[in-house]
């Protein structure tokens, strides 16, 4: 049964409400408090080549050295060392991060449970549609099933529910539809923090990222960047983009409200 509280009554850990930041424009973009906050879950969106993944990587570098006591992980389900040493030539950051590499793994369920039960404070996880696919294609879990269990986990690590209690923060990269939009079941945009989309502008020669939901701050607005020697670097200038109707591709599915501190 369902608990009625009130949020008064409530214990709300204060290590969530501490931004984790990168000393740039992108703290104040991310959430009102400035930086990425703990026990949160961002979705970034994007079609292939948007640059979503260089983007994910870069902003974990980025957090990684500017909070030198905090614990950041990467989880590949697409890329080998042998890609990602690749990658790294443009973006030097990737070849610092941890990293757990899913191809080829026989049992990427339980690596996954073993892993992120060390307790991280932030985790980026590339991509939600190919980690899935890997766990369905070695247990008798259907797809849908498979990825209700990634999110499931993600959950249980974003209330804390690791060895060492930490808050994860989540960054989980998914493709997008042929049209531009979310590919996936609509209940993980509506469970999730944020949604946040990698555009390559052609008509600006620039890519920029933009939030269509984020319950930490604005959304709406576009902020421009460009690789220059191996970072991203933000371009001082936001725009407010005009609101657009979205298409979730979704299954109507039964969904559960997830919330942070109550069981």
């Amino acid at each position: 049964m369902s608990k009625i509280v009130k949020l008064r009554d409530l214990e709300i850990p204060q290590e969530v409400l501490v931004p984790m930041k990168t000393n740039t424009i992108l703290d104040g973009f991310i959430s009102d408090r400035g930086g990425l906050l703990p026990s949160t879950i961002y979705i970034v969106v994007g079609g292939a080549g948007s640059g979503k993944t260089s983007w994910s990587i870069d902003t974990i570098d980025k957090l990684q050295t500017v909070n030198p006591t905090k614990k950041f992980l990467y989880i590949s389900g697409e890329q080998d060392e042998i890609d990602n040493y690749e990658l790294s030539q443009k973006l030097p950051g990737l070849a610092n991060i941890n990293t757990l590499y899913l191809a080829g793994c026989t049992n990427p369920k339980q690596e996954l449970i073993d892993v992120l039960s060390q307790g991280w404070d932030g985790v980026l996880i590339d991509s939600l549609e190919v980690v899935s696919n890997r766990i369905q294609t070695t247990t008798p879990l259907t797809a849908k099933q498979s990825s209700q269990w990634v999110m499931d986990l993600m959950f249980k690590h974003k209330k804390g529910g690791n060895e060492t209690k930490t808050y994860t923060a989540f960054m989980v990269i998914q493709q997008a539809t042929k049209s531009g939009t979310f590919k996936g079941d609509a209940s993980i945009e509506f469970d999730t923090t944020g949604m946040l989309y990698v555009v390559n502008d052609d008509t600006e020669e620039n890519r920029y990222i933009m939030f269509s939901k984020n319950r930490r701050g604005d959304n709406r607005v576009k902020l421009y960047y460009r690789l220059y020697q191996g970072k991203m670097r933000y371009i001082p200038r936001i725009v407010v983009a005009p609101i657009i109707n979205e298409t979730i591709v979704s299954d109507n599915g039964h969904r559960t409200f997830r919330h942070s501190f109550i069981n």
